[in-house]
């Protein structure tokens, strides 16, 4: 079986430091909104790699510099804002609210996706397996033994084109009346060779059945 914490690891790795460079550089935008000093510029050209040359005048003497940020709706002898530090036009940017936030947005949601993923499914395992650890493990749970299993594909998650398989089973809780649904932990081979005769066994805390743990022990 493949290692989740790997998997999910992979994830929070990536999105974790897309979501802090999304904060700082929100801060910093913010930051220079209420610094910087804005001028009104025109767009003068385009330079050989079709991005727009931009002129401002600034205490009387004319700047002009090259924007990393270019749109379609954007022509020759249109006005833009342009903001730059105090004194220092040489240093100017454009100040368009896409140029200003594309960056910030795109690493939020990217940084959320990817590390929302990975954090919760990481705290999600280790629950599973303290879970494990105490039901199982431990004896502390009430098996429930022999209960119908019923092998499937988890097809919310895929890795390299692939689904794992999951073992999955229901009880129906004598007092209560209550049915709850087991689930087991992903596997990357099919189970369905190695379950005695389509049964599973499921430790669960007796007063609260949604901890349990599907017993997958007797797969390597």
């Amino acid at each position: 079986m493949r290692n989740p914490y790997f998997f999910y690891g992979v994830f929070a790795v990536i999105g974790v430091p897309c979501f802090l460079l999304a904060l700082y550089f929100s801060a910093t935008n913010i930051q220079k909104s209420i610094t910087w000093e804005t001028a009104e510029g025109v767009i003068n050209g385009y330079d050989e790699t079709n991005y727009p040359l931009i002129t401002f005048d600034y205490q009387g003497k004319a700047h002009e510099f090259g924007s990393f940020y270019k749109n379609d709706d954007l022509h020759d002898g249109d006005t833009v804002t342009v903001y730059f530090p105090p004194n220092e036009p040489d240093k100017a940017e454009v100040g368009t609210f896409f140029a200003v936030w594309f960056l910030p947005m795109f690493l939020s949601i990217f940084g959320v996706v990817f590390g929302g993923v990975g954090v919760i499914g990481i705290i999600a395992q280790r629950n599973k397996l303290k879970d494990k650890d105490e039901l199982f493990t431990q004896q502390r749970g009430k098996k429930l033994a022999g209960l119908t299993a019923v092998v499937s594909l988890n097809k919310r998650l895929k890795v390299n084109g692939r689904s794992p398989f999951i073992v999955s089973a229901t009880w129906a809780d004598p007092v209560t009346q209550t049915n709850y649904d087991f689930v087991s932990e992903n596997l990357w081979t099919d189970p369905t060779p190695l379950i005695t005769n389509n049964k599973v066994d499921v430790y669960i805390d007796e007063s609260n059945p949604k901890r349990y743990y599907v017993d997958i022990s007797f797969i390597k």
